[in-house]
């Protein structure tokens, strides 16, 4: 379960039952514990259950050329196995905007991250159904959003490949309905 990404190991769970999750969520550290406790906390099928916790965030002074330290002294299971941006929150863990990896790369190593962040990025609360996350990728071509809480602080990422499933469920279900057939049969 250690070598999952969070949502891959959240999706293991759901799977189990309360005994047998209990179990394995005990038998592992406890920073790990928390992670997966909590995102089976959201109802299901939600953004929070389909959500990546292991994310890049810096604060908004940090400077292109400090988060390519970052990235160099971080221990690679520190961070995500692919991702395609930098988070910039404030001490509250409140998102203010997000640095696309294309854009840390062209920037000056002085510039701050507060001068090439993008603040209008689009966001899904982790309480939202799945399925309106998947029309917003479709609707807008994304390939990642930023998950956050009621407060509006950064708690998880959906990437594409999460969202595939959704969509392709959806699909499904349509493709159903259209025969007369019941989804649930």
């Amino acid at each position: 379960m250690r070598d999952l990404e969070s949502d891959d190991a959240v999706a293991l769970l759901e799977t189990l039952e309360p005994e047998e999750q209990a179990e394995v969520l005990d038998a592992m550290p406890a920073q790990e514990r928390i992670v997966l406790r909590r995102s089976l906390d959201y109802p299901e099928d939600s953004a929070g259950r389909l959500m990546q916790t292991t994310l890049v965030i810096a604060p908004p002074f940090w400077t292109a050329g400090r988060v390519f330290d970052y990235f160099r002294e971080t221990d690679a299971q520190n961070l995500p196995d692919s991702f395609f941006e930098v988070f910039v929150v404030d001490p509250g863990h409140h998102l203010l905007g997000t640095v696309f990896l294309d854009a840390l790369v062209r920037a000056e190593t002085t510039t701050p991250l507060d001068k090439i962040m993008e603040t209008d990025r689009r966001r899904v609360k982790a309480t939202e159904d799945g399925a309106e996350a998947a029309r917003l990728f479709e609707r807008y071509n994304l390939v990642s959003v930023p998950v956050v809480d009621e407060d509006d602080r950064l708690v998880g990422v959906l990437t594409i490949d999460d969202i595939v499933d959704v969509i392709q469920e959806q699909a499904s279900e349509e493709i159903l309905a259209l025969g007369g057939v019941n989804p649930d049969e």
